[in-house]
Formats: C-alpha cells, structure tokens, sequence
C-alpha cells in the first residue's frame, strides 16, 4: 500500500471515531426561567351614537310622510363613535357612499361627506372626506359625522312623479398593516 493510500485511510478512521463519539461531548445541562407576561389584545370599533335625522333645511322630515318637490334638498345626519385602542394602531374608515335603487325621479342626486367631530388621533382625508385615519400609541377615541344629502334639482325636465329608494351606506374600519 502506497502512503497516499495509508493516509486516506487513517485520515477516514479519524474522522469515523470522531463522529462516532460526537453525543459523548456534552454531559452538563442547564435551564433558565423568564417572568411570565399577560398580553391585552385592542380594540378597532365603529358604532352609531344616535339616531340620524332627515332635514329639509333645518326643519326634520319623517321621509314614509315626506313628499319631495323640485329644488328642495334633504341632508341626512349621523354621527359615529369610533375606538382605536393598541400600540402603534393605524387605521382607515371608508365608506361606499349613498346610491338609489328602484329610482324613477329624473334628476336626482346624492352625495355624501365625511368629516370629524372630535378626536385628536383621527384624521379625515379623501374625496368628500371618504377615508379617516386613526393613529396612536394607546387608546383613541372620536367622532365623526356623516351627511347625506339628496337633490331634486328645481330644472323643468325633472321628474314630476316617482319614488327613489335610498341605499344606506355601509362604513368600514380596517386596521392597515403594519
């Protein structure tokens, strides 16, 4: 056998009884324990404080009763409590505004805005203030005021008979990412 051979042979036999023997190696063993912690989850909520209120002007309308005559415009007002509570909680209220279904009065529109009441973590921002962003480092608290309006514009091509039916909008709070 030449010497590169013997060499490579006991090169191998070294490497094998060192891997055999590789669990002998640690015999001592030591664990630690940490305080405990409770963790508290947030809270990302949005309700209506009251009940809205049609108006015609300043004056509240009950719309099963309300006949609307061109050029009258009607404001629906509702105000929302929203709750931000957790660390570093940034989030967006969006809304898909007012539509109409069933609506056969030609000429009239809707439209809705957003805008705050209180609230020093609450921002409004968007087309029509559409998009609230609420941001803290704790618990926020605000609100903010929806307003509808509807128009029959006063044009002698509107409609002079029909009904529309006022398709409520629906408001969402959703925590952005982080």
């Amino acid at each position: 056998m030449n010497k590169l051979m013997k060499g490579a042979v006991a090169g191998a036999a070294g490497i094998a009884l060192l891997l055999g023997g590789a669990g002998t190696f640690a015999v001592w063993n030591a664990t630690a324990s940490i305080e405990g912690a409770t963790i508290k989850s947030g809270n990302l909520a949005i309700t209506a404080n009251s009940a809205g209120v049609w108006q015609d002007g300043s004056t509240p309308v009950d719309l099963a009763t309300y006949k609307i005559i061109p050029g009258k415009v009607l404001t629906y007002t509702q105000t929302l409590d929203v709750v931000a509570d957790g660390n570093d909680l940034t989030a967006t209220l969006t809304n898909n505004g007012v539509t109409t279904s069933s609506n056969t009065i030609t000429g009239l529109t809707t439209s809705m805005k957003v805008e705050k009441v209180t609230g020093t973590n609450l921002t409004v921002g968007g087309t029509n203030g559409n998009s609230i962003s609420v941001t803290n480092g704790g618990t926020t608290a605000g609100q903010v005021r929806a307003t509808i309006t509807v128009t029959f514009p006063s044009a002698a091509t509107a409609g002079m008979s029909g009904t529309a039916v006022l398709v409520a909008p629906t408001f969402t709070l959703t925590q952005t990412t982080i």
